[in-house]
């Protein structure tokens, strides 16, 4: 497989018509950049089916692209770059173009989304998948390490189910660090190395994770999210204050005053941060289980924004955060196809790496049974609704 071209005014076919593939918050910064090249793309192309326009523009569907196979397609994701260009190579289209260039002209900001503007201040993290798409064939977009179970904040609709845990619990991470080095040895490059929770900041030793893998020449960047409410100690504020660290706050409305004593003190500190506010989540229901067909759980799986969301939970590796915090909590059963067990493994360095390889190339997850199956394209519910208590649910012996 060969490389993206960085899309410009000069590199592109101005004979053939340019597809923009990715109809969400890239796909926006594609289309105000195209814009101030003069340029206004023919089609959106997207998996989702409810989208039918998008900026005034027809939305096809991938299926499509049959017909359009001398087309200018240009990458507009980061999550799913590797995956939608290999789709595209399987399915012969020849001119596949990326956005790192048109990522580094000065678009502009009073147009964009909050989302947008989110991803515009973190261009770096798609520039970085970019100009390191051929380092391996073990690349990771984005790897999740959750440090607590805790959170500062009782969120009903939490997509990584902390409104389930009845007695959270912090992680001792140096039990757990072996079988992220195994991890991180197997992998070929790591773009996103994502420290949270639950609310990350509640473990005290969550600095570690940072000073442990900071200078890993196969990690690009390293990132924590949190809400914003807790100011972290002078341990972990001096770990945040390393290059390539970044925080990413999350502004509920709910927590404002809480973040601007943080942002404060982020500000004394020089420690990059970005705000970004949510007034809508997308669902992804219950926790019940709900007897899906196969092509019920690959559909679903196909339009679910956390596909590609790898969690590392007490040294196992999960494709999907709400998988691994599902069968954490024991509310589903323990599908050993849904992780790679890092911290029991006692394979070849070999075997290992088949194993996830195989964990990236599923097309569903048994955990899906477990979720209401949220569409990336659409924030249906209201963000980060309270509840007083816990909610209890089913356990299962497993």
């Amino acid at each position: 497989m060969g490389n993206t071209v960085s899309f410009t005014k000069d590199t592109y076919n101005k004979d053939e018509p340019i597809i923009i593939y990715g109809a969400s918050v890239y796909g926006e910064l594609a289309y105000l950049a195209l814009e101030r090249l003069g340029l206004t793309p023919t089609y959106f192309c997207d998996r989702s089916k409810s989208k039918k326009e998008y900026f005034g523009i027809g939305v096809i569907n991938p299926d499509m692209l049959e017909d359009f196979r001398e087309a200018n397609i240009l990458i507009a994701s980061a999550d799913f770059f590797h995956e939608i260009k290999q789709m595209l190579e399987e399915q012969r289209c020849l001119h596949l173009f990326d956005m790192a260039e048109l990522l580094d002209m000065d678009l502009p900001r009073e147009k964009m989304s909050n989302r947008a503007l989110e991803m515009y201040a973190n261009k770096r993290s798609y520039i970085d998948i970019v100009k390191n798409q051929s380092k391996g064939d073990l690349i990771f977009n984005r790897i999740q390490f959750v440090v607590t179970e805790r959170c500062s904040l009782k969120c009903l609709d939490c997509s990584h189910l902390m409104q389930y845990y009845q007695q959270p619990q912090d992680f001792e991470l140096c039990k757990y660090k072996e079988a992220f080095d195994c991890l991180v040895e197997q992998a070929d490059y790591i773009a996103e190395l994502r420290i949270l929770g639950g609310e990350p900041f509640m473990n005290r030793d969550m600095g570690k994770v940072i000073a442990w893998y900071h200078d890993n020449r196969k990690i690009q960047s390293i990132s924590v999210y949190t809400n914003g409410t807790i100011v972290p100690g002078e341990d972990i504020l001096r770990e945040l204050q390393k290059d390539n660290v970044k925080v990413h706050i999350s502004n509920y409305g709910i927590n404002e005053e809480q973040i601007k004593k943080t942002v404060k003190v982020f500000e004394e500190k020089n420690i990059e941060y970005f705000v970004r506010r949510y007034d809508s989540w997308q669902d992804t229901g219950s926790i019940a289980y709900r007897n899906y067909t196969l092509e019920e759980k690959k559909e679903i799986f196909g339009r679910c924004f956390e596909r590609n969301g790898y969690a590392f939970l007490k040294g196992k590796l999960y494709r999907c955060p709400r998988v691994a915090h599902a069968m954490n909590l024991h509310a589903m059963p323990d599908v050993k196809e849904d992780y790679v067990d890092l911290l029991n493994w006692n394979g070849t360095k070999e075997e290992l790496k088949k194993q996830l390889k195989s964990l990236q190339g599923r097309l569903w997850l048994e955990g899906c049974n477990y979720c209401g199956g949220p569409d990336n394209h659409t924030q249906s519910i209201p963000a980060a609704r309270q509840i007083s208590k816990p909610i209890v649910y089913e356990t299962i012996d497993t």
